[in-house]
This record gives C-alpha cells, sequence and structure tokens, in this order.
C-alpha cells in the first residue's frame, strides 16, 4: 500500500478509545492507561485573554492512554519500540504509517507514547482554530516584531514565553514516566510483553533528545542493551530552531534558548517528584544539560557517547531547517573525529519540511514520497531489527 493511502486507512481506524482492535489482518492496536506519577506547576501557566481562559491542561496530562502497535500473533514479544515524537504535536496521525511500518518491518510492537502536555495529553482547546486564533492576534498586537505566530503553536508558545522551565519540567516528567513504563514491561506487567523485554527506540525530532538523555543516564539499568534510532533529531539544543509556525513563535524560541543555554540548576521544588525517586533524576538532569549545548558538560556527552556508538544511527535531511542535517552530524562528529556514529543526510527529490517529512494529499508525489518513506524505514528496521 503507497504512503498515502496508508495514511489514510490507519487516521480512519486509528482510536484510543477501543482497548484492542485490528488495524488490518496483519497488525492489532492495543491500548492501555497510564498515571503519572510526577506533576509540575510553574505558578505562570494560567493566561486569560478577555475572559478566554487557556486551559493548563493538568488534568489530561496527568491521566491518559498510549496505544501499542503489534504483530498479530498469540505469543509474547521480548522486544519492543517506543517511539516518541516532536515538540508541539497534537495528534498522532503523521505517526501512525511510522509506527505500521516498524512493526511490519522488525515484527516487533511499537509503543506511541506522548510527551507531557502533548498529544492526547493536552487539552483539546489548545488545537481549536478559533479560540487560539485570538491569542495569536493578541501576541502579535502586542509585540509587532514576533514572528511565526500561528494558532497551531500559540499555546506552546504563551506557556514557553511566561515559563520557558515548562520544556525542561516537560521533559523530566516524560523521563520518569518512560521509567514507569519500561519497569512495568520488564517486570512482566503487561499481557504482552516477556519478562526482562528489550526496549529500542524510534525517536523524531525533539524526542530524540529525551531518548538521548535515557540512554545516557540509564536509569535503574533499564537500557543498558538499547538501541535508538533517530529521524531529524539528535542535535544538541543549541543547534536547533524552534522558531516554526508549526512548533512555537520567535519571542518563545528566543526566550527558551536564553533559558536553556544560561541555567542549569535543578528546579526539585518545582517538579514534585517522590522522594524514592529522586535519585534517578541525578544522572538524566546532567545527561539533559549535556545534552542542550552548555559547553561545561561537553567532555560528560563526548565520554559517554563513546559508550553508545554502536547502539545510535541517525538520518537527517538538508532542507531541515529546525533540526538541520548537518547539526546531527556536527553533534555526533566530534566523538572519535567523526568517525564509528553512522549519521546519514539525505535530500528528498519533492518539497518538504522538519514537520512535514513525508507530504500526504499531493497525488503528483505519491511514487517519490513512497519512495523516500521506504527508504528511511527500511534504514531504520534493518537498524532496529
Amino acid at each position: 500500500m503507497l504512503f498515502n493511502d496508508l495514511s489514510k486507512s490507519l487516521a480512519d481506524k486509528f482510536t484510543l478509545e477501543n482497548p484492542h482492535y485490528s488495524l488490518d489482518e496483519n497488525l492489532v492496536c492495543y491500548t492501555q492507561d497510564f498515571q503519572s506519577d510526577i506533576s509540575f506547576h510553574s505558578g505562570h501557566e494560567k493566561i486569560n485573554l478577555n475572559g478566554t481562559h487557556l486551559d493548563s491542561g493538568e488534568k489530561e496530562n496527568q491521566n491518559f492512554r498510549y496505544a501499542i502497535f503489534a504483530p498479530f500473533q498469540k505469543k509474547k514479544f521480548s522486544e519492543a519500540i517506543i517511539l516518541l515524537h516532536g515538540l508541539n504535536e497534537r495528534n498522532w496521525e503523521k505517526y501512525l504509517p511510522w509506527a505500521y511500518q516498524l512493526v511490519s518491518l522488525t515484527q516487533k510492537p511499537v509503543i506511541l507514547f506522548p510527551i507531557a502536555y502533548h498529544m492526547n495529553r493536552s487539552p483539546l482547546t489548545w488545537k481549536c482554530p478559533r479560540m487560539m486564533y485570538q491569542f495569536s492576534a493578541f501576541r502579535k498586537a502586542t509585540v509587532p516584531s514576533i514572528e511565526n505566530s500561528t494558532f497551531a503553536n500559540v499555546a506552546l508558545s504563551i506557556r514557553i514565553d511566561n515559563c520557558p522551565e515548562l520544556f525542561s519540567m516537560s521533559g523530566v516528567q516524560t523521563y520518569f514516566d518512560i521509567v514507569k513504563l519500561t519497569s512495568a514491561m520488564k517486570a512482566g506487567h503487561f499481557d504482552i510483553f516477556e519478562n526482562e523485554c528489550n526496549i529500542d527506540f524510534f525517536a523524531y525530532s525533539i524526542g530524540a533528545l529525551l531518548t538521548e538523555t535515557l540512554l545516557m543516564s540509564n536509569p535503574l539499568q533499564l537500557f543498558s542493551g538499547s538501541k535508538a534510532f533517530f529521524f531529524c533529531g539528535g542535535a544538541t539544543f543549541d543547534k536547533i530552531n524552534g522558531n516554526s509556525r508549526a512548533i512555537m513563535d520567535s519571542q518563545a524560541f528566543a526566550n527558551l534558548k536564553q533559558y536553556m543555554l544560561n541555567n542549569d540548576g535543578v528546579f526539585r521544588k518545582q517538579v514534585k517528584i517522590p522522594e524514592q525517586q529522586y535519585h534517578l533524576l541525578k544522572d538524566g538532569w546532567k545527561a539533559f544539560l549535556a545534552m542542550s549545548g552548555i559547553k561545561k558538560y561537553f567532555n560528560y556527552r563526548e565520554n559517554d557517547f563513546k559508550r553508545l556508538i554502536n547502539r545510535i544511527k541517525a538520518i537527517g535531511l538538508t532542507k531541515d531547517f529546525v533540526v538541520p542535517g548537518h547539526s546531527i552530524k556536527e553533534t555526533f562528529g566530534t566523538v572519535y573525529n567523526n568517525t564509528g556514529f553512522d549519521v546519514e543526510i539525505m535530500d528528498f527529490p519533492f518539497k518538504y519540511s522538519h514537520e512535514t517529512p513525508f507530504p500526504v494529499n499531493n497525488q503528483g508525489l505519491n511514487d517519490t514520497v513512497n519512495q523516500s518513506f521506504n527508504f528511511v524505514f527500511n534504514k531504520a528496521s534493518l537498524f532496529l531489527s
């Protein structure tokens, strides 16, 4: 099935409400409830504009559902892949054919897990054009020089602009959520997974930064044997440009970058972490700072990368202006003088972007998009098999 047709078919079938259903004759989807044990409050999240309230999203963020795509067979799996998405994503449609292809080619289940305050862990109002347009119009009127303010990115832009530490907090919460998820998998708490199930990662965009943090810190030794494939991701934060109509506006990203590169303090009072779990954050926080691009953590990052040299593969895109392919190569190129890490930079023969690497609904591009999609996911599946 062509990529375009597969995307439409999966979008029609996908739901998080049904606990178990078929995607086709070969694949099934399971959905599970999840409760996050970690919470945080910035104190700056409640924004009102002419009586219109920007929801905090706390309820949706703490209790949510996630999906598992799996081969249609009655056996427990000894391996699985966690798929992590990009920044400011509000629905799973883009990733459904990605997960489907990974399952089909590797015959391993793929877990589509949402980052804190993203996807179905965020209020529906954050992607409501009518409501969000009002906030975007206000930002444009207040800051005439602002770039790329849209209804699609204004909820994240306002929250980050008011409280840039939300970016770090979201990462810390998701870090602990994945530790909880993988611990339960390895303990045999899932009917479809064997005890000590091995977990690999397919990570896109900012999901790669989270994956690098997990692999470098290796909490509870959960990821000692894990591999990771990065697509349009893997660069340190200082080499990323989040100023995008689909991600966040220019003012929010400038504020975030200033915070990220000049503040390496721990915010324990802002993140509610149970005492018995707090020790897990020490190495994770150090790894996160190392991936931010702060210079004093350079040696720490390089030493950890040497340990991971055979366990990471990345593909970047030439015309990706958010996480440029050359930035990914530069991030890994410092290790062993640019040898050892498998980083490939590609350029597709059609108009694409970081946010939409595989455009749909353009009949004239069907064949070339399909070929490029298959090329990337054949490589990813071969590495993760």
